[in-house]
């Protein structure tokens, strides 16, 4: 019987979540993809001679869409739920909990920097005051 450390466990532990999240992230981008494909073919009767790639300012209803979705929340959330949702991830994904310059650090680090934007998006409206106060613990 062969018998994994400790470490290896929490490691490979680790690597799955994160591989979870990396699919899980990237079906999120992929949706928002592909409904952006499908309303430019709509509009397909519009013929331009020359292509172009433009980048549109997402609305701040998409910003605010897209950043549930990765954080995995409701719409309905308050920021106690933001936080929480936003400390385990951003906990979970730390590239510092993989070998450096491995496939899943890489992956960890653009996971944690895409938390990072959706819990920036959330709270950016918010009362500075209100985060300050609900952000303490106290027991």
């Amino acid at each position: 019987m062969i018998r994994m450390s400790t470490g290896r466990r929490a490691y490979d532990m680790l690597r799955g979540y994160v591989n979870q999240e990396w699919e899980r992230i990237r079906g999120v981008d992929d949706k928002d993809a592909e409904t952006e494909l499908r309303e430019s073919m709509s509009i397909s009767a519009i013929r331009v001679e020359r292509t172009e790639v433009t980048t549109r300012e997402a609305t701040p209803e998409e910003s605010r869409s897209w950043a549930m979705k990765i954080l995995g929340i409701a719409e309905a959330s308050d920021f106690t739920e933001i936080r929480k949702a936003f400390e385990r991830l951003n906990t979970r994904s730390d590239p510092a909990n993989f070998p450096a310059g491995s496939p899943e650090a890489k992956q960890a680090g653009e996971i944690q920097a895409k938390v990072r934007q959706a819990y920036s998006i959330l709270t950016d409206e918010m009362d500075s005051t209100e985060k300050r106060f609900k952000s303490l613990e106290i027991d």
